[in-house]
């Protein structure tokens, strides 16, 4: 113990760095909106529905601020429509639902990924099939992990358990998929999207380093490209 107080004091003496981080008191869907923006998402199309509607707002509200888009779709069909032609840029594009949107947007998802385009859906999960309810229940597993769409895809998925890992993998999925070029899923559900946490910020640091050749842009003095799901 003696030797503990001395090595403490010798420390304490010459001063250890404290690295100063603010800490922010939001909710989940808030910090999915924050880790999205910091990872550059600039492009969000979506259609309301309980217990996700925190997210369109933020989107909303930040986007046009950011020089970014925000578009709310007249449904789910027309949503994931309105991403695969911006994901054909090579633009970071998000959106999010509950469990009966995200039924609607299967087909679009299976072209996605038969076409290798890269986007984040956000699934803020219902319970029950049908209308089901807005309490928490961990739902919609197998849909999330089985692909859900016709042609036996899959789609990488994140579960966060906490605000934190709400923030922290919103921004890791857009990196998997653009490392990947396929759809990936954020699942969570009412409770960790509606509660809030205190979190930090942290600044984004992209994990690869990605190709883009194969973006649909103008085509002057090079050959067109074209993305298909047609084999």
């Amino acid at each position: 113990m003696r030797h503990l107080r001395r090595d403490l004091s010798r420390r304490r003496h010459r001063g250890l760095e404290v690295r100063e981080v603010e800490v922010k008191f939001v909710k989940g869907n808030e910090a999915i909106c924050l880790g999205a923006i910091n990872a550059g998402c600039r492009y969000y199309y979506g259609y309301p529905i309980t217990p996700q509607n925190d997210i369109p707002e933020f989107m909303a509200a930040k986007l046009p601020e950011l020089g970014g888009v925000f578009l709310q779709a007249e449904s789910e069909v027309a949503t994931i429509n309105f991403m695969i032609g911006t994901a054909a840029t090579g633009k970071r594009v998000m959106t999010s639902s509950s469990g009966p949107g995200i039924s609607l947007m299967q087909e679009g998802l299976s072209y996605m990924a038969g076409m290798e385009l890269p986007a984040l859906i956000v699934n803020i999960s219902r319970s029950g099939p049908g209308l089901g309810g807005i309490n928490p229940s961990q739902g919609d597993y197998f849909q999330a992990t089985r692909g859900g769409g016709h042609g036996d895809y899959r789609t990488p998925v994140f579960a966060p358990h906490s605000v934190q890992e709400m923030y922290d993998l919103t921004m890791r999925a857009f990196d998997v998929a653009d490392k990947y070029r396929n759809p990936v899923m954020i699942l969570g559900d009412a409770i960790i999207g509606q509660m809030k946490e205190p979190f930090v910020e942290k600044p984004y640091e992209p994990l690869y380093e990605f190709d883009r050749s194969w973006v649909i842009i103008g085509a002057e003095g090079r050959p067109t490209r074209q993305v298909t799901s047609l084999y």
